[in-house]
């Protein structure tokens, strides 16, 4: 009679069985052999056809339930396929039309004029005497403005060919490129104080200096959804920031970047010290308060009038300096 009930109550024991016979061959042969010497199967049989039809019988059985699974399965990986094809080719027309979009607004920039050195010392020269002429005039009102701006993105900043960020000790960049370039046709190339980025047999997108040095053989690069280049530098210095990537490039304000307090656990004890002292002067200037060095100015001031009673403060103007608050008569 066909085995009833649970299909599944001998798999425990057909497991064991199937990892000691070690194949499918060794399978079938233990299985046959337990037939032969422990069972009437081919003793008692009179015809061999007999044995064949019903060993055919069941195979045959599990035969056609194995084909049924199998095309489920194929019609589920086709249709998983179908969808994953799909989203693929969704992605890259819309990876396609970004970058597209980029190349236009790039190309609608206006266009850099270029000049001689000694028309570019001139400009220099009179953008300088300018500047000079103007702090007199409005050196409070723009400490107020700087006060309010806010600190740059992820400390770095975004060109017209990257965008960056930085902590004290490293850079991360990312550099777009034309969508489904494979990472084998990508140049990207630093040394010491250069970069080269670039398409295998396209004109470099980036070819020039960096801000400063970085190691090298710290450093690290990776292609992110075919469209971007993720490159991560180890500064050299890892006690200052840089105000670009690239010399030449956009500059930001280093003076506006505010630290990541979770990474100050990184830092051995005097940067920290003094990374923590720049962010206290930062956070007083935008409060209009005295910095760390006007308080110890003012405090050593307290000390000396409190030793020397027989002079008169009262209308001495004390300037501590340093651009915050603090300053004003001492009483």
């Amino acid at each position: 009679a066909a085995m009833e009930g649970d299909p599944e109550r001998f798999d425990g024991m057909l497991l064991n069985v199937a990892q000691q016979a070690g194949s499918i061959d060794g399978i079938l042969d233990c299985f046959f052999g337990f037939l032969h010497r422990k069972t009437d199967f081919f003793t008692g049989a009179q015809d061999e056809k007999v044995c064949e039809d019903m060993v055919l019988k069941y195979y045959k059985k599990h035969w056609k339930a194995g084909v049924k699974k199998r095309s489920e399965i194929g019609e589920k990986n086709r249709i998983a396929d179908e969808e994953r094809r799909v989203k693929a080719e969704e992605k890259k027309h819309k990876d396609e039309e970004e970058y597209r979009k980029r190349q236009e607004e790039l190309a609608n920039r206006p266009k850099v004029e270029e000049v001689t050195d000694e028309e570019a010392a001139a400009i220099k020269a009179k953008k300088e005497k300018k500047e000079e002429a103007k702090d007199g005039e409005d050196e409070g009102e723009k400490s107020d403005e700087d006060s309010k701006e806010s600190p740059p993105d992820g400390n770095g900043g975004t060109t017209d060919k990257y965008t960056w960020t930085q902590t004290l000790g490293a850079l991360e960049v990312f550099v777009p490129v034309r969508p489904g370039v494979k990472a084998k046709q990508l140049v990207v190339e630093f040394g010491t104080d250069t970069l080269k980025i670039g398409i295998k047999g396209e004109p470099l997108m980036i070819d020039g200096k960096l801000h400063a040095k970085i190691k090298p053989d710290d450093c690290m690069w990776t292609l992110v959804d075919n469209k971007n280049i993720q490159i991560n530098f180890e500064k050299f210095d890892n006690m200052k920031w840089w105000s670009c990537v690239m010399q030449g490039d956009a500059v930001i304000d280093t003076k506006k970047i505010v630290p990541d307090n979770s990474k100050l656990s990184d830092l051995d004890g005097e940067t920290r010290m003094t990374v923590e002292k720049m962010m206290y002067d930062q956070r007083q200037k935008a409060l209009g308060k005295p910095t760390s060095d006007q308080e110890k100015q003012h405090d050593l001031l307290e000390k000396f009038k409190a030793s020397h009673p027989e002079m008169d403060f009262s209308k001495a103007k004390v300037n501590y300096g340093g651009g915050g608050g603090g300053g004003g008569g001492a009483g």
